[in-house]
């Protein structure tokens, strides 16, 4: 293994893996150092376990529901540990995908914990790497809250919670953000009696406030006790088998920075620019150690880009006008809009529901909508909001529609019977137009 490169990148989450692949496609020899596993949160401890847990939980509901067709199933008992264990499979499989993916490159993984000597010497366990570029990619871990350190046991991270063997008789989640919500759907939903505490007067207060009534909604209809506006529900703590703390994610520095010039904020996260360059000139920072979205889709972006602009100098920059974001809620919910949203005055809106949907109908997924903000002048869409199935996937239909700015949808490029063409309907119901829905009379 050398011990010189063109490019070392630290950490192997989305941005890492992205940037690794990207620096390497243009010719670059690089390295990555990965002091765990590759994949980094996201598939380790994050996205992939968390959603493979919901789908689990999909499954279970199906074959419960499956007499909506004629069929006459009966669940076995079952055992989460056996769950569990088949989440750990999946993810080893990914990951060696991704190890292989890297091999395939010749990119070399150093296994250490990073540490700078200078702005081009990098120190992995007794090696000491050098290279004329260097891009941070080592992602954040869970914030604890004061008085309240993980222990694993009683006071879990959203990184213990999905290494569970057995299914908590009770459970306090603090925090009423995506995780929060995401964890109380699927541990509710297999027997967990769930009390899920926020401090906001509502869950995911940076959400659409329909988005977040219809999710609160659907938690209550499946046993979940809310509070919000809670500020003291770790009083109460001892009423509970585990408390899960998911209030805010922290970036992963350890010594790393110790001696570089690199610029933090007062958070502690890497400072950028629109180019990911960090305030030393060969260093670039990608995801989620910049504190900026959070997300692996834009840390993946954000890793490629710091990757090109690192092998050739160039001065390609950040685009992140259309972020579509995410909630596997039961049912999942999504939501995308444009950057300059609130500059528009004269909005109008449209809704759809599901039980307007023949496709809902065929697969008994009757619970939700899609609501669409048009401005009402020029008849451009502006924003979609949805809670419901397949919420996850239509929501990228939605944000390409954003993207490409087209002033108009057409009723020829949506499929029937489709749950996506509730996009369509939602925007002609913003103008009246939608020959989908029941004409209701208001009586004053």
């Amino acid at each position: 293994m050398k011990n010189k490169y063109d490019i070392v990148v630290i950490g192997s989450g989305p941005a890492g893996f992205s940037a690794a692949v990207r620096a390497a496609q243009l010719g670059a020899g690089v390295a990555v150092i990965e002091k765990s596993e590759i994949g980094g949160t996201c598939l380790n401890r994050g996205c992939i376990p968390t959603k493979f847990f919901w789908q689990a939980l999909k499954t279970k509901q199906k074959i419960q529901k499956s007499y909506e067709y004629g069929f006459k199933a009966v669940l076995e008992p079952f055992s989460f540990a056996d769950i569990t264990a088949k989440k750990d499979k999946v993810v080893s499989n990914i990951r060696k995908g991704m190890e292989m993916t890297l091999s395939s490159y010749s990119i070399d993984i150093i296994k250490g914990e990073a540490s700078f000597e200078n702005a081009n010497v990098v120190k992995a366990g007794d090696k000491e790497i050098f290279a004329d570029k260097i891009i941070i990619s080592a992602g954040t871990i869970p914030a604890s809250l004061k008085g309240f350190a993980f222990d694993g046991e009683k006071i879990i991270s959203s990184t213990d919670v999905l290494d569970l063997k057995e299914i908590p008789g009770s459970i306090l989640i603090v925090g009423g953000g995506a995780i929060g919500v995401e964890m109380a759907a699927i541990l509710a939903g297999f027997g967990s009696r769930v009390t899920l505490a926020e401090c906001a007067d509502r869950l995911l207060p940076f959400e659409d406030p329909e988005i977040s009534s219809e999710i609160t909604k659907n938690l209550q209809r499946q046993g979940v006790e809310i509070l919000t506006s809670c500020f003291n529900a770790l009083e109460t703590a001892d009423k509970y088998e585990k408390i899960l703390i998911v209030t805010g994610r922290t970036p992963n520095l350890g010594i790393l920075l110790e001696k570089t010039g690199v610029k933090t904020n007062a958070k502690g996260f890497i400072e950028t620019n629109e180019f990911c360059q960090t305030s030393i000139e060969n260093i670039y920072a990608a995801g989620d150690i910049t504190g900026k979205n959070l997300l692996a889709f834009t840390a993946q972006n954000e890793g490629a880009i710091a990757a090109e602009n690192s092998v050739l100098g160039n001065k390609q920059s950040l685009n992140n006008e259309i972020i579509p974001s995410a909630v596997f809620s039961i049912p999942p919910s999504a939501s995308v809009k444009v950057k300059d949203y609130d500059n528009y005055k004269n909005i109008v809106f449209g809704k759809f529901p599901y039980t307007a949907s023949g496709r809902a109908f065929i697969e008994n997924e009757r619970s939700g909508f899609i609501k669409c903000a048009v401005d009402k002048e020029s008849k451009k869409p502006l924003g979609f909001w949805i809670v419901g199935a397949n919420a996850d996937e239509i929501i990228n239909a939605a944000a390409q529609i954003l993207k490409s700015g087209a002033n108009t949808l057409s009723r020829e490029t949506f499929f029937h019977p489709s749950l996506g063409e509730g996009l369509f309907n939602a925007y002609e119901d913003a103008f009246g137009k939608c020959t989908e829905l029941q004409l209701v009379m208001n009586n004053e």
